[in-house]
């Protein structure tokens, strides 16, 4: 078995989606993803005292990180993750663009990447490595944008800043703003109108 296919397996074993892709300096980028539910929410973040907080990447997908990293490791190959948990906050990587083009998902008009049997519900996170990973990557697909769109724009009409246009985003801030005041242990409630009425996250297949 080659390394690439040793890191894939037991990637595979601690996420829900693996794949790869390239960074702009010519790096690896490993992408792993796992499925946001109500029991493993990935999407509870906050702040305290000022500073951002991802609650649910901590407790659901750190420990998976750091096993990951490790194993990476310990077959001689540097690693390390992009961003806090694997989450790029600057912007230096999109990983939803990175996930598309590895093959994980299409986007959908919410820009949400929507796969086959998640739908919207995937979370991604990107590992900077050395490791050899050709064997997983996957050209950019033929149709990057998801044919389940087609005829629908319950995410575009439902968002109550009007941040959306189809399968763009132009402005995150305008997302970012509708987020509500803190609960009071601190977490930040979103908004994710688009992602719930999303007929896609209730069907889950067959795109």
């Amino acid at each position: 078995m080659s390394t690439a296919q040793q890191i894939a397996e037991y990637a595979g074993s601690l996420f829900d989606v693996v794949g790869a892709s390239l960074l702009p300096g010519g790096d690896n980028l490993l992408i792993v993803g796992l499925e946001s539910t109500e029991e493993r929410n990935l999407d509870e973040f906050g702040h305290v005292r000022g500073v951002f907080q991802m609650y649910g990447f901590k407790k659901h997908a750190g420990p998976k990180l750091e096993s990951l990293l490790n194993f990476i490791r310990s077959k001689g190959f540097a690693a390390e993750l992009v961003g806090r948990y694997g989450y790029p906050l600057e912007g230096e990587v999109n990983l939803k663009e990175a996930a598309i083009r590895a093959g994980l998902g299409k986007r959908g008009k919410s820009t949400v990447v929507l796969h086959p049997k998640y739908g919207p519900r995937l979370r991604f996170m990107g590992i900077k490595t050395d490791a050899p990973l050709q064997p997983l990557m996957r050209s950019a697909l033929p149709d990057e944008e998801s044919s389940v769109c087609n005829g629908c724009s319950i995410c575009i009409d439902v968002c109550p800043t009007k941040a959306l246009e189809p399968y763009q985003m132009p402005d995150a801030s305008l997302c970012l703003s509708n987020v509500s005041p803190q609960d009071e242990d601190g977490r930040s409630i979103l908004c994710d109108k688009c992602l719930h009425l999303c007929p896609v996250a209730k069907t889950y297949h067959n795109f």
